[in-house]
């Protein structure tokens, strides 16, 4: 195990799928390696050592440049399950058989992308920041979808288990796209389609203004 630091270990190339690959690898102990996605335009420089070398204190962790990114060469994809395939080559090279993952920002779409297509790779996934991959015309699971990021209200039952907080909600939610799952070790990874707010919500400043002049009108 390597006793360099954040600030200490060099930067090291791996070669895979014609590209090569800039990382640095550190930290102790015998927990999982710990493999890091950074966020968009971000690079091995953008992680915080006071988070790399916590974590480090037992366990290896990697930080890498995908393709296209700083110290790396080729060319930039342009669509996360690109990203997420050189990222697994990049795993592939360090001959790496078992990690765990996180991903920040749109490094959290790529870690997802990855348990998608080798969910028997990552043991833990951590997202920070992050939220599935979706957009205007952004392809999810092969299928181009209208995804927005609503906020979902949920509440708890008294066993514990999280349901939609009206019927209204309970009926969106089966009426969604179907999730997409994947399993990393004992847990399961969900993706779903939010639900949007109820129609209620969506008032615009001039129906409240009418709302205030028939209230005036009522009590004159």
């Amino acid at each position: 195990m390597s006793q360099e630091t954040h600030e200490t270990a060099p930067t090291r190339y791996v070669e895979a799928n014609g590209v090569r690959f800039a990382y640095r690898q550190f930290g102790r102990g015998k927990g999982l390696p710990l493999l890091f996605c950074q966020h968009f335009t971000g690079t091995m420089d953008n992680w915080d050592p006071i988070i790399t070398n916590t974590l480090a204190q037992d366990r290896e962790v990697i930080l890498f440049d995908n393709r296209g990114v700083a110290s790396s060469s080729g060319q930039t994809p342009d669509s996360v399950q690109a990203m997420a395939t050189d990222a697994l080559a990049f795993v592939d090279a360090l001959g790496l058989k078992r990690i765990d993952l996180l991903g920040f920002s749109s490094g959290g779409m790529v870690a997802q992308q990855m348990v998608l297509d080798r969910p028997e790779l990552v043991r833990h996934l951590i997202l920070a920041g992050t939220g599935p991959e979706g957009g205007e015309g952004i392809d999810i699971g092969g299928c181009r979808r209208r995804v927005r990021c609503w906020p979902t209200r949920r509440s708890r039952t008294s066993t514990g288990s999280s349901v939609s907080s009206s019927p209204r909600r309970r009926q969106a939610k089966q009426q969604a796209v179907p999730f997409l799952s994947a399993k990393a070790g004992a847990r399961t990874i969900e993706i779903r389609r939010p639900v949007p707010p109820s129609p209620r919500l969506r008032r615009s400043p001039s129906s409240l203004g009418e709302n205030r002049r028939r209230a005036s009108a009522t009590a004159g």
